[in-house]
């Protein structure tokens, strides 16, 4: 059933929301989820949403009205949903100036219309500019809910004119909690290993026990800073091989590297560690100058840049991080 109360995790971000959409509550006309890739932001946007268009007197979402199901069911009519087309990897601004004509069509069942944008940071300059024609002079009944993994790939134009609630991973027992509830006939070592992939992002975690990627993703990240520790290019071209071609991979390779990079920091203080174990033991600032590394390359696949230099590019600057004396 839909509602605020299945969310595990950001209490805060979700007191928010949920005052928001209450009889009485402060509303704005646009907000922007943002963090991590398996956070929950699109999750939380439907609950959102279902709180917007939900029927009940108070203690919205019910979950239990013709609307909640509705939308829960993705069927609602004053529900729009707008995503990268299937096989396509941005938001055209064909489909934006479509939104523009839809959404000043007053809302059929509720008292909102709702716009989600999910990944709104994967819209193209064209598509960004056509957005903010509408989001700076919305009709009185509309609400826009945008999600993106990465703030800084939006425009600040779009931003600014949002209420900005970051999501961020729980910590490690509320995770451990949340998997065991979640796959209570699975083997411990097995959640124990998930909850390595993952730490406190949920989303990794049951990707992990799904077997949709994240395991072969997540040890490939693992191959590639044990390449690093051999100083030999050839390690570490090879551990990156398997990305030509998926741009999708790569982007999540990033995350996984991010994190090892930041665990292996922290790990260098504690001896038992099983991170370095796995991987080589990386300085703060070295971990700090590989964060910026993917963050400059995820703004670069997202523009589409060539995905075969990036690899090049990637695997020559992960290099000259650990050369450089800190």
């Amino acid at each position: 059933m839909i509602g605020f109360t299945s969310f595990l995790s950001n209490h805060t971000v979700v007191q928010t929301l949920k005052r928001a959409v209450q009889p009485g509550g402060r509303l704005n006309h646009a907000y922007l989820l943002h963090g991590t890739a398996g956070t929950g932001k699109k999750t939380l946007a439907r609950i959102f949403a279902a709180g917007l268009l939900c029927t009940a007197e108070m203690d919205r979402p019910c979950g239990e009205c013709t609307a909640c199901r509705k939308v829960e069911k993705d069927i609602h009519p004053d529900l729009i949903v707008v995503r990268p087309p299937e096989g396509k990897s941005m938001i055209t601004v064909d489909q934006v100036r479509a939104l523009r004509e839809e959404v000043h069509l007053r809302p059929n069942e509720g008292r909102y219309r709702v716009v989600l944008i999910e990944g709104a940071e994967k819209m193209n300059i064209s598509a960004s500019n056509a957005l903010l024609k509408v989001l700076e002079e919305p009709p009185p009944y509309l609400v826009f809910v945008l999600t993106a993994d990465n703030r800084t790939l939006l425009p600040e134009t779009i931003a600014s004119r949002c209420i900005c609630l970051e999501l961020c991973d729980v910590s490690p027992l509320q995770a451990e909690k949340w998997l065991v509830r979640q796959f209570p006939d699975e083997d411990p070592s097995v959640i124990d290993e998930a909850l390595f992939c993952g730490g406190g992002n949920l989303g990794r975690c049951a990707g992990y026990l799904k077997k949709d990627g994240a395991a072969a993703g997540f040890q490939m990240a693992v191959k590639l800073l044990q390449s690093l520790a051999t100083g030999r290019e050839y390690d570490v071209l090879e551990a990156l091989s398997p990305l030509d071609g998926d741009r999708d991979a790569f982007i999540r390779l990033l995350t996984d590297v991010d994190r090892l990079a930041a665990e292996s920091a922290k790990a260098a203080f504690l001896p038992q560690s099983r991170v370095l174990s796995l991987v080589p033991r990386f300085s703060p600032t070295r971990a700090i100058q590989v964060r910026e590394l993917g963050d400059d390359l995820r703004s670069r696949l997202t523009l589409n840049g060539n995905l075969s230099l990036l690899l090049g590019y990637y695997c020559a600057e992960l290099r000259n991080i650990m050369e450089r004396t800190v």
